[in-house]
């Protein structure tokens, strides 16, 4: 049985995105708003999926909406081997597998079990991607939620924040209030 991760489906604070004998995580993006549509294309075929979400509330008619939105829009992460790959390019739905090798998979594990982190912080607490790198002394945290995790704490405009850079996809996650987490 495949594992589908998504945010509303996982409630475990402990999980981690591990690997699978001759199968590799792909960042895959997609065509404009295909990401869910991707992530059942995946159900439908009994592959993997991870697409991480946050929560985001707007006002429609005068009503607190609350629905889930792509932490990286237009990437949709697969748990893929050769024939599933070929089943996913010809979906329609995507424009491009990032490629992955042996020496950058370990490195795309690490960076999806830290947006893992982050996506169960934006439960409580605001996170935001920013799409820029960020420079300062790196350090790993000890303690806390985010034990473990390789980032740098910047001070911008009175505020404290926790930043991870994420090499494969050239952005950052952040999150403010950073000494609540560490």
């Amino acid at each position: 049985m495949p594992l589908f991760i998504e945010s509303q489906f996982i409630n475990d604070d402990c999980y981690l995105i591990g690997t699978s004998p001759e199968h590799r995580w792909y960042p895959v993006y997609c065509k404009p708003n295909k990401e869910k549509k991707l992530s059942e294309l995946a159900t439908q075929k009994n592959i993997s999926w991870y697409l991480p979400t946050f929560l985001h509330y707007r006002m429609t008619r005068g009503h607190r909406v609350e629905s889930h939105i792509p932490m990286f829009p237009g990437y949709v992460f697969l748990l893929l081997n050769r024939q599933q790959n070929w089943q996913v390019k010809t979906s329609g739905l995507i424009i491009r597998i990032l490629p992955v090798t042996e020496k950058t998979e370990q490195q795309i594990l690490e960076d999806l079990n830290n947006i893992r982190k982050f996506e169960l912080i934006s439960r409580t607490q605001p996170v935001k991607v920013r799409a820029d790198l960020i420079p300062g002394k790196r350090f790993i945290v000890s303690n806390g939620k985010l034990k473990g995790t390789e980032g740098v704490i910047v001070k911008i405009k009175n505020r404290t924040e926790f930043i991870v850079h994420l090499d494969f996809l050239g952005c950052s996650l952040a999150t403010v209030h950073a000494m609540d987490i560490l």
